[in-house]
């Protein structure tokens, strides 16, 4: 009973890794990003269209369901440019296992302190599997 108490508190006290990640949160209200997808229309892309401006240039950041996690929902990351000021985002998963990417969209006036990002690069197209329709 204790344990199982301790455990209780313990899952509730810690926050999840996207917590007060200014960039983040502000992407996911302007865009309504959820595990169903986006609430406002964003332009769709087969990649994203980036040439790397300086050495520190492109970084990711995922993009948390901040509703929980759904079986067969959507996940999403963005890839930044800094120096530009744009975003992209991709869509991955869901009932149909998508690979899509949206944008470019304006990064948002906010800040990247508290935000758990890794170097970004240019992604590359995806393959196919042998014998699967395109």
């Amino acid at each position: 009973m204790v344990r199982a108490l301790l455990l209780i508190v313990a899952a509730t006290a810690t926050f999840p890794a996207w917590a007060g990640c200014a960039v983040a949160d502000a992407l996911i209200g302007q865009y309504g990003i959820s595990f169903s997808g986006f609430t406002h229309a964003l332009p769709r892309v087969a990649l994203p269209a980036e040439q790397q401006s300086g050495p520190d240039a492109l970084v990711t950041l995922a993009l948390p369901n901040q509703n929980g996690q759904v079986s067969d929902g959507f996940s999403h990351s963005a890839l930044i440019n800094k120096d530009k000021k744009r975003v992209w985002i991709l869509r991955t998963g869901g009932f149909a296992g998508v690979y899509e990417w949206y944008g470019p969209v304006a990064l948002p006036t906010a800040s990247f302190a508290a935000c758990a990002t890794e170097p970004g690069h240019q992604p590359q197209p995806r393959r196919q599997p042998a014998g699967a329709a395109s």
